[in-house]
């Protein structure tokens, strides 16, 4: 099994929709997070596994770096079954969902957050809230940072660590759902997931970056997203509700069919079959909706 599939409870989210009652593995190397180019590391590309990535963008850029093992079947997020109408609490017309740029488990994030309160705080005047900040694990258990938010009245929560966490997504959906809008500063995995969750998004705030890169203070992605996404900018989104950008950046149009998932898996009632490399590219040409991808 691949660490990673783990993470955010995905494997879990395709067993389900697999409607696979055993803990079978994913015989590939699944994308756990949204990215503009690759999909993952140029490191775990170079890895004998087949890989699975999200959209047709990560697929023609892996494979324009002469990475054929290759193909897209969404994010896992669109895989979650409908929300119930349980999860729909609704926090008021205005509500808003904050997600700060976070660090990761083996980098920290590189800014300043009581700036970024200080403008959430001018939302707060043109009549957004009530507002809820999410934090990242990391960041959630410093009391300091905390009580940034927490002094201003506004709840915190977090949805708790990435692996051994199979509710993390049905968790980070049900907070969304609660909230009429959603906010970053910067564009990242939860902006989108908002987006395809039906939740007006919008980039506000200072820039930050992660320390140990190139560019720590963000700066530099601050410039690409504005002109990636200009719409989603707090300046240009004009209250709209742009979920077509969320279906494309999760690609949403990939989602395999239960069958599918199962056959392109190995996943048969007699046991799982153990597959290779070699022939989990067979299996894919037997796959009426991926054979474009392969031919291309």
């Amino acid at each position: 099994m691949i660490g990673d599939n783990h993470h955010y409870g995905h494997d879990q989210i395709l067993r389900d929709h697999s409607n696979l009652k055993l803990p079978w593995p994913i015989p590939a190397r699944l994308q756990h997070g949204w990215m503009p180019g690759l999909g993952m590391a140029e490191r775990l590309l170079a890895e004998p596994w087949p890989k699975l990535v999200w959209t047709r963008r990560n697929l023609t850029q892996c494979w324009e770096r002469g990475h054929r093992d290759v193909v897209p079947i969404g994010a896992p997020f669109v895989y979650l079954p409908p929300a119930r109408t349980s999860e729909i609490q609704s926090r008021g017309p205005r509500s808003l969902l904050v997600y700060p740029f976070h660090g990761w488990e083996k980098g920290g994030v590189h800014g300043d957050m009581k700036a970024y309160a200080d403008a959430l705080t001018d939302l707060e005047k043109e009549g957004f809230g009530p507002i809820t900040v999410c934090l990242y694990w990391i960041e959630y258990e410093d009391p300091g940072l905390r009580a940034i938010f927490n002094e201003r009245g506004w709840r915190v929560i977090t949805n708790g660590h990435r692996d051994k966490n199979p509710t993390f997504l049905h968790r980070q959906r049900a907070s969304m759902l609660e909230h009429a809008y959603v906010t970053s500063n910067r564009v990242c995995t939860a902006a989108f997931y908002a987006l395809m969750a039906g939740r007006r998004f919008f980039l506000y705030g200072p820039t930050m970056g992660l320390s140990a890169t190139a560019d720590p203070t963000g700066v530099e992605y601050d410039a690409w997203q504005r002109k990636q996404f200009p719409e989603l900018t707090f300046e240009a989104f004009g209250d709209r509700l742009h979920q077509d950008i969320g279906r494309r950046e999760l690609g949403a149009d990939y989602k395999l069919e239960p069958a599918v998932m199962r056959e392109l898996f190995g996943w048969h009632p007699r046991g799982m079959a153990k597959i290779s490399a070699s022939r989990f590219k067979r299996e894919l040409w037997k796959i009426r909706p991926l054979r474009p991808f392969m031919s291309a």
